[in-house]
């Protein structure tokens, strides 16, 4: 197996990872492509000569914010990352193939799904997909699929992934045999696929597909976030997007500078909106606490980086924000349109 050498390259490099995996599609007009166009860092590595290497020397980072914290969250990242390489298993190229093989899956799976590694976010997305389609009322089918590291686990499941995005692969028989060798090539690490890594999705498409992973869910309920506040902050951060991509033509303008930031900030803000109206979510003050430290640990220091989502300070703000807003309006009733939090978040930037 080839190895790698430790350094604060290969750290940040998972923080930043992250950070792309969490990017929705590019919000414009234009004619949909069957391919999935995501900004990623995965195809840099895997072009590098793997045989000897130093990470931190051979992958072009974005420049960090020194006066940006690093958050607990994305301390878990690290240590998640960190045993990963070190794993006497560890194949750079065959890890990157099977965290893309997944995304693709994930992504084109059309059929039953279960949320969280034991189904245990089931009845909660039936309540919250139902409140957030009456509060919203998007003019588009939504649905969501989750990520599981089980499935990778899986031969069928498995063999199915690579005759469907192997290009290698010229029938069913030859992913059988494919899928058989990967996991008996992993059977005795502890790494490859249970690593987070390998399902740390939460992510939007313009077709409606909302995609929430179990690895995501897992590190931000050991980062001291409950589930059921990271399931839900998720899920209305993602729905948000959707609104987005149906109000393009109307706020297209209003995303001119800093794009992708201010996409991702109106999102907590959003979200936060939605989970504290009376018509929503209705939590009080004291459980969008756990929401704003979620908003805050997810913010990221790369601000040089096209996909930058915002700093902590900042993706908090905006959480708070859209709370206060839902707070102010608690005598109102029904909840402001969209075009009305659009126009409320650009005020309070």
């Amino acid at each position: 197996m080839k190895a790698l050498k430790i350094s604060s390259g290969i750290l940040f490099l998972g923080l930043y990872l992250f950070q792309v995996s969490c990017s929705s599609e590019s919000i414009e007009t234009r004619t949909e492509s069957t391919d999935n166009n995501y900004t990623s860092a995965e195809f840099e590595i895997q072009e590098i000569d793997l045989s000897s290497f130093s990470l931190s020397e051979s992958v072009n980072l974005p420049a960090k914010n020194s006066s940006c914290e690093i958050t607990s969250f994305q301390n878990l990242l690290q240590k998640n990352f960190e045993s990963l390489i070190q794993d006497p298993y560890f194949d750079v190229e065959m890890v990157f193939y099977l965290r893309d093989l997944h995304r693709k899956y994930v992504t084109h799976y059309i059929g039953p799904n279960y949320y969280g590694s034991d189904g245990q976010y089931n009845r909660l997305e039936v309540k919250r997909v139902r409140e957030l389609q009456k509060f919203w009322q998007l003019d588009r089918q939504i649905y969501l699929n989750g990520q599981h590291t089980a499935t990778l686990e899986d031969p069928q499941q498995l063999a199915d992934m690579i005759e469907s995005f192997d290009r290698s692969i010229r029938n069913a028989t030859e992913a059988r045999i494919k899928a058989l060798q990967i996991i008996e090539a992993y059977q005795n690490s502890s790494q490859i696929p249970e690593n987070t890594f390998f399902a740390l999705n939460a992510f939007t498409r313009s077709n409606g597909l909302l995609v929430i992973s179990d690895g995501i869910l897992e590190l931000l309920e050991e980062s001291g976030i409950p589930g059921e506040i990271a399931f839900s902050g998720l899920l209305a951060h993602e729905w948000w997007h959707q609104a987005q991509f149906e109000y393009n033509l109307q706020w297209e303008n209003d995303y001119t500078k800093n794009s992708e930031l201010l996409l991702e900030l109106e999102a907590d803000f959003a979200a936060a909106y939605f989970l504290g109206h009376k018509r929503g979510a209705t939590y009080n003050w004291k459980r969008l606490e756990s929401f704003f430290d979620m908003s805050y640990n997810s913010g990221d220091c790369f601000t040089e980086s096209p996909g930058h989502h915002g700093t902590p300070a900042q993706r908090l703000k905006a959480a708070q924000s859209g709370f206060e807003l839902a707070f102010s309006e608690k005598k109102k009733g029904k909840p402001g349109k969209p075009s009305e939090i659009h126009k409320a978040f650009l005020e309070s930037m």
